[in-house]
């Protein structure tokens, strides 16, 4: 008698939604997933992970997950690797400044330190730990000068403190507590609305719009985005190149939220985020805090191909993409990670284990905390070709990442 293996995670997935009669996209439009995340989850090719599968349960009846992941696993609730610093931004986000004395520090230099840490977020190759020591003091630097300015200089305090919660949530969006992820962006949003400023509110509706996609509700995250639109549009003929740059970082955003919810509108939104560049930005510029530029508008279109489920157009997007033309050490790691993404979409595990070692050459905590990472790294780890399963299990061993 030959015994039966148990269901697959993905298996489970796929009989769930036959029997409650959706198809793999619009299972994915309801979870907030993108189809081929779907549909590879399904055939086997990517994990299940716990986050895919709180948005998957409540459109496929569930609720208990050991009816995705089979009776006797065992989750762990803190399986995601977190920064040691995590303690100390989280003790600079709840420390309420009750009775506040003394003089603030002045704008102009909040604003160099601002622009500062963000200028080391996008160099180093270590930026999580080098955000992390500076964290808790641009916080506690910012909120004061929000409190004891007023006036103007207590408007751009406020602008400049959303920026510091902008820069913790860049930081905790991969290792933080959900909660925290969630406290910086009302934060920030709090901030740019108490500055009555037209760039700050559009930026924190920008970061908001990254939370509200990475928890299934895309339509809000577009609708909020749109808002933003509305509010930038009108000053970019007139104003200067942090309006268009806004502008075009906006259009980016929505991009990739059509692209992440398998909507091929996401090139239309690429495009006008192309047009924008081109047209309102000199050549060669790069966005302080945002990166904005040409190349970055290119890495775009790659990740929008890769969530679409197309890596011959990624592939054929990335060839002409230099990876050392992207302004940013953070942004060309992920880049590459998006590239492996691509890779192990059409199968290449040799592509997609080259490409994740380029990754961790070029910034390993983004790999070290990149979910898609660890992901692809689990699996090679246990799956790749005898050839190169070594090397993979090595990769996946320096980055944590779990092998099963």
């Amino acid at each position: 008698m030959v015994d039966q293996q148990p269901p697959t995670s993905g298996q489970r997935v796929q009989r769930l939604r036959i029997a409650v009669g959706l198809s793999q996209k619009h299972l994915a439009g309801l979870s907030g997933l993108s189809p081929t995340t779907v549909k590879f989850i399904e055939n086997g090719r990517r994990s299940l992970t716990l986050r895919a599968a709180q948005q998957l349960a409540p459109h496929l009846g569930v609720h208990d997950l050991a009816d995705l992941f089979g009776p006797t696993v065992t989750l762990s609730l803190d399986g995601r690797p977190s920064h040691p610093a995590v303690d100390d931004v989280r003790r600079a986000l709840t420390a309420w400044h009750i009775t506040v004395a003394g003089e603030p520090e002045r704008p102009d230099y909040l604003r160099g330190a601002v622009d500062s840490a963000w200028q080391t977020w996008h160099t180093s190759r270590h930026q999580r730990t080098e955000a992390g020591l500076v964290l808790p003091g641009l916080l506690d630097a910012t909120q004061r000068a929000a409190r004891l300015h007023t006036g103007d200089d207590r408007r751009t305090s406020l602008a400049l403190l959303a920026q510091a919660y902008h820069l913790a949530q860049a930081y905790l969006a991969w290792h933080g507590d959900r909660e925290l992820c969630w406290l910086t962006v009302d934060r920030g949003m709090a901030a740019a609305l108490d500055a009555d400023d037209p760039l700050a509110i559009a930026q924190s509706c920008w970061y908001a719009a990254h939370l509200l996609r990475a928890v299934g509700r895309s339509e809000e995250a577009l609708a909020r985005l749109a808002e933003a639109r509305a509010l930038i549009e009108p000053h970019v003929a007139d104003g200067g190149t942090e309006w268009a740059e806004m502008l075009a970082d906006l259009h980016l955003c929505m991009a990739l939220t059509r692209a992440r919810t398998g909507d091929q509108g996401a090139w239309s939104d690429w495009d006008a985020a192309r047009q924008v560049v081109e047209r309102a930005l000199p050549a060669g510029y790069v966005g302080l805090r945002t990166r904005v530029s040409r190349p970055l508008v290119d890495v775009y279109a790659v990740m929008c191909a890769v969530d679409l489920g197309d890596p011959d157009e990624a592939q054929r997007r990335a060839h002409a993409l230099d990876p050392a033309s992207i302004p940013s050490t953070e942004r060309r790691g992920r880049h590459y990670v998006e590239l492996a993404r691509s890779a192990d979409l059409a199968g290449a595990r040799e592509a997609t284990l080259h490409l994740l070692t380029r990754a961790e050459a070029t910034s390993p905590e983004t790999v070290r905390y990149s979910p898609a990472a660890q992901d692809m790294a689990g699996r090679l780890a246990r799956e790749a070709p005898a050839a190169i399963r070594g090397e993979a299990a090595d990769l996946a061993r320096r980055i944590s990442a779990p092998q099963g």
